[in-house]
């Protein structure tokens, strides 16, 4: 879709470039975050660079198309302002019918692994989040350096199942992100007792390698990081960030790692059962409606006494 004559009225050609290109990008990476969107327009020149005021030009931007239908909304994820709702129902009904909907067997349950998916950041959230649905995948946001209170969570988790616990971990290539998931949450798993294997998906060292087409920025403007000479004299003096990764990539290196674990006998087998089970809840609620739809009057009257 191009905007039109009319929808782009009163805009300068400059923006109205930056759109199409956004449109067109958002079509290959959706779903995907502004500053996903962001990184592409830089590499294609569209914008200087990437910081706040060339992202907040972008994103007022994007904010008009989808106004305007250039852009479907739900390709663009922002999991920080996601609305928190009180389930409620308007009767019994309605609750069992959502209990049917909404079953799901956990298919883990007979495979030989644990497996979630941990990232440095919220913000790749609802770019993998169609993976993670799909294969009913628990996701956890360290926010940086992750809280006591989460990584204790975790490792508790980790041993109260007798499955042997895998992460993926998606991160920056840069002093803090490295140091997280190299030093920093494998040392404080281990103080809490936890048992678990991290393997780091992204970003990976063939990502950042030589000839990479992913936009960089210097260690140097990390200086003042208290990790920066551990990074620098390992990892060199460029760093990169996970948004600039391209969220189809990401999503498709995601699944890939988890099927890597996966009895896919054992998995075909859940998703069988699963659909009787759902079979048999929908044969439960319509005998449920029948029954209760069944008039007062089949009762007999009680005679005067």
């Amino acid at each position: 879709m191009q905007p039109s004559q009319k929808r782009g009225r009163g805009k300068a050609q400059k923006s109205l470039e930056l759109v199409r290109a956004a449109v067109e990008i958002l079509r290959e990476i959706q779903p995907a975050s502004v500053r996903a969107v962001c990184y592409r327009l830089f590499t294609m020149g569209l914008i200087d660079n990437m910081r706040k005021l060339s992202t907040d030009r972008v994103s007022k931007q994007l904010v008009w198309a989808r106004e305007q239908g250039l852009i479907n909304w739900s390709w663009i994820v922002d999991e920080t302002r996601e609305a928190e709702r009180i389930s409620s129902w308007a009767n019994p009904d309605e609750i069992i019918q959502t209990a049917v909907d909404s079953y799901r067997r956990d298919y883990w349950q007979d495979q030989p692994y644990r497996v979630e998916v941990w990232s440095e950041k919220g913000t790749v959230r609802g770019t993998v989040s169609p993976v993670l649905r799909n294969y009913g995948v628990t996701f956890r946001v360290m926010h940086g350096y992750g809280s006591a209170t989460s990584l204790h969570t975790a490792a508790l988790d980790s041993v109260s199942d007798d499955k042997p616990l895998t992460v993926f971990y998606v991160g920056d290539w840069d002093p803090s992100g490295l140091h997280m998931s190299e030093i920093d949450v494998p040392a404080r798993l281990a103080r809490y007792g936890g048992e678990v294997t991290i393997h780091r998906i992204a970003l990976s060292p063939a990502d950042v390698a030589a000839g990479t087409n992913i936009p960089h920025f210097m260690a140097d403007t990390k200086s003042k990081d208290p990790r920066y000479r551990w990074f620098a004299e390992r990892y060199g003096h460029r760093c990169w960030e996970l948004d600039a990764l391209s969220p189809v990539i990401l999503r498709k290196r995601t699944e890939a790692a988890i099927r890597s674990l996966i009895d896919l006998d054992r998995w075909d087998h859940a998703v069988r059962v699963e659909a009787a089970e759902r079979e048999s809840m929908s044969t439960f609620l319509d005998t449920w409606n029948r029954t209760i739809s069944q008039p007062a009057a089949n009762c007999s009257e009680v005679p005067n006494a």
